[in-house]
């Protein structure tokens, strides 16, 4: 008899102790949640500015205009003085191909042409002297054509440029056709820019380019879309297109370097923008939380009463889906507790009411408000909800120690592990 009260105490006390500790855990769990709603929002405001829509993307720099130097005849390399590097104006010559073969020619054809005349001095009637006459025009061709091919031997440079190669050394046997010296123009300066194919429609020719060499500090480049590839170049299932930005005054540009290109493919003078956070994009519509008339600065930046975050945490409650997400504020409710964000945020709180907006313009940090909104109303940004270490094993704990077993599924939800927050199921 004594035992089993005995057994009766303890076993009273055990249950007391649990119920003590599950009101402890369940008191500081929903008391630290509530502390974590305040300052969830800060608050911006519309403004008109010059809005603009870049797409960047990066390149080498690479000169349009290109030459391959090469002999028109067989012979032999002389007066080769140019070096990589030399900056060449048209017309400056490069190299020789000597041929004793075409100055042997010259001999050969200059005795025809000598020929052609004494036999036409020595015409004795009308017919040969037309016919002398056109040998002796023939002969005088052949040995035109001779001295140009002599004249020929000699190299000049095509254009204006920078030699990138020399191939040969004087006194080396060389080809016609083959090149000898590589020939650049650095005025003709562009950069081939990969842009990937979501945003290859907005591109087109003539649009303008800013170019940022990492090579160049502190000069920015302009520049133009001049084309735009048609084929595109698949990589790792990214398909880009090659899109060419010539540029202007492109001094101090080497080939090669490396640039940074943004390219403008839209712009917008006085568009209303609010930071592009600010956007809530819900079933395919747009809206942006905009301060209650009844709310202050003060509630949104500093945090709601008490009946405010109670009245918060039921209209997440209500507004729960049953995946364990939140309607109204983002929230992530996981089986572990972890990841739960704007837990405060409902479709209107006491905090801020949801407004369908439309939207125009788009880049990395702003997106236009074209109707919805107007100039200088207050907008709210629903901050992400960050929890100490301590109240996640305070969760932690209240999940583990009331949810072995049954006992625990009433608060921890699912087999008695710990809380999940946004209202989602409770296995």
């Amino acid at each position: 008899m004594k035992n089993k009260l005995i057994k009766g105490l303890i076993t009273c006390l055990t249950i007391g102790i649990v119920v003590l500790g599950g009101y402890y855990g369940y008191n500081k769990f929903f008391t630290s949640k509530a502390a974590a709603t305040a300052n969830q929002y800060i608050t911006v405001t519309a403004k008109k500015t010059n809005m603009q829509v870049n797409i960047q993307g990066t390149g080498s720099a690479y000169a349009a205009t290109s030459k391959d130097i090469s002999p028109n005849n067989n012979g032999i390399l002389k007066d080769l003085n140019v070096k990589v590097g030399d900056t060449v104006k048209a017309g400056t010559k490069l190299f020789t191909s000597d041929s004793d073969d075409l100055r042997q020619n010259i001999t050969k054809a200059q005795n025809s042409l000598d020929k052609a005349k004494l036999t036409l001095a020595n015409s004795k009637n009308d017919n040969e002297t037309a016919m002398n006459n056109l040998s002796v025009s023939d002969a005088q061709n052949q040995l035109n054509s001779t001295w140009q091919q002599v004249n020929n031997m000699t190299v000049k440079a095509p254009v204006s440029g920078v030699i990138t190669a020399v191939n040969n050394s004087n006194g080396d046997s060389v080809q016609s056709g083959k090149s000898i010296v590589s020939i650049v123009d650095p005025s003709s300066m562009k950069i081939k820019v990969a842009v990937d194919e979501l945003d290859i429609a907005k591109v087109k020719e003539g649009q303008k380019a800013e170019v940022k060499f990492d090579a160049i500090k502190d000069k920015i480049y302009d520049g133009t879309v001049e084309s735009i590839a048609q084929l595109g170049t698949s990589t790792n299932n990214v398909t880009t297109y090659d899109v060419v930005v010539a540029i202007a005054n492109p001094t101090d540009i080497k080939i090669g370097m490396n640039a940074n290109v943004n390219i403008l493919v839209d712009s917008k003078d006085d568009a209303l923008t609010i930071p592009s956070e600010a956007l809530i994009d819900r079933n395919g519509n747009k809206y942006v939380m905009i301060q209650n008339s009844e709310s202050n600065s003060s509630n949104s930046n500093t945090g709601n009463s008490s009946s405010d975050k109670r009245n918060a945490y039921q209209n997440n409650q209500n507004t729960s889906t049953q995946n364990g997400q939140s309607i109204g504020g983002n929230s992530q409710g996981s089986r572990n507790g972890g990841n739960m964000q704007g837990y405060a945020g409902g479709t209107s709180t006491g905090t801020g009411k949801l407004v369908q907006v439309k939207t125009g313009l788009e880049n990395e940090n702003y997106v236009e408000i074209v109707e919805g909104i107007t100039e200088n109303q207050k907008v709210l940004i629903n901050l992400p909800v960050s929890t100490s270490t301590t109240n996640t094993n305070n969760r932690n704990s209240l999940g583990g120690g009331l949810g072995g077993g049954n006992f625990g599924a009433g608060f921890g939800g699912g087999n008695g592990g710990t809380r999940q927050q946004g209202g989602g199921n409770r296995n």
